[in-house]
């Protein structure tokens, strides 16, 4: 009986093994762990592509631990900021030309996929425990051509992310999350020792929607707490 109790607990264990060594490969490609750990923020810098290729807008993106984030988008003649400090959030658009907009609240819901999408970018795949997350291995497959571990890391049932993990490098390939929009990375910039993506490219129903170029990513740029507030005006 003791043989076959150690067989199951043998196979039992095999996916949480297989999850993990993923998850070691994973974040092995962006860097040395002391690296990662050293990261307290990040900066992005970018420019927005439309599907043709062309510039239609720029990208900044703040984001600083624990669970601070501020993007700003700008097209045309408006200025779109989504900013949450932790724990609430807004979105204010303002035309750049008159200085006149408008500004929201976000929905609870709405924060809390902020906050996911920075934990799991400042902390490298390794902060969902933060937000009562947790991961799945999905066995291994192919993608595209290439051998990967598939992982959905699940925060709740309707706030999750699939990743293929390519077995080769570690890299990312793909990120699916659950509105069906699916993110490529493509090419590499590298900043602090880290390694990130030159640009992502997102799609969804097989439709590309637009590409974020970077130009500059900083690590561990000063970042005040006031820029991630509600406006005063």
């Amino acid at each position: 009986m003791r043989p076959l109790l150690a067989c199951l607990s043998f196979f039992y264990l095999c996916p949480c093994l297989w999850s993990n060594d993923a998850l070691v490969l994973a974040r092995a490609f962006f860097g040395p762990p002391e690296k990662l750990q050293s990261v307290n923020s990040i900066y992005y810098d970018g420019k927005i592509m439309n599907p043709s290729g062309e510039g239609s807008g720029t990208f900044r993106l703040y984001i600083k631990k624990p669970f601070f984030q501020r993007m700003e988008i700008h097209v045309g003649d408006i200025i779109t900021v989504t900013a949450v400090n932790g724990s609430e959030g807004y979105r204010q658009q303002v035309h750049k030309s008159t200085g006149k907009g408008r500004l929201g609240i976000l929905h609870p819901a709405q924060v809390e996929k902020i906050i996911v999408n920075t934990v799991e970018n400042l902390y490298f795949l390794k902060g969902f425990e933060m937000r009562n997350g947790r991961i799945s291995f999905q066995g291994k497959a192919d993608f595209k051509g290439k051998a990967c571990y598939k992982l959905k890391f699940f925060y709740r049932d309707d706030l999750f992310y699939e990743r293929y993990v390519e077995l080769e490098t570690g890299k990312i390939l793909s990120t699916r999350d659950e509105r069906g929009i699916t993110v490529y990375q493509r090419g590499e910039i590298f900043s602090g020792g880290i390694r990130f993506s030159r640009s992502v490219e997102s799609y969804k129903e097989g439709k590309h929607l637009n590409t974020i170029h970077f130009k500059k990513i900083l690590i561990n740029s000063p970042m005040k707490d006031e820029i991630f507030d509600f406006p005063m005006n």
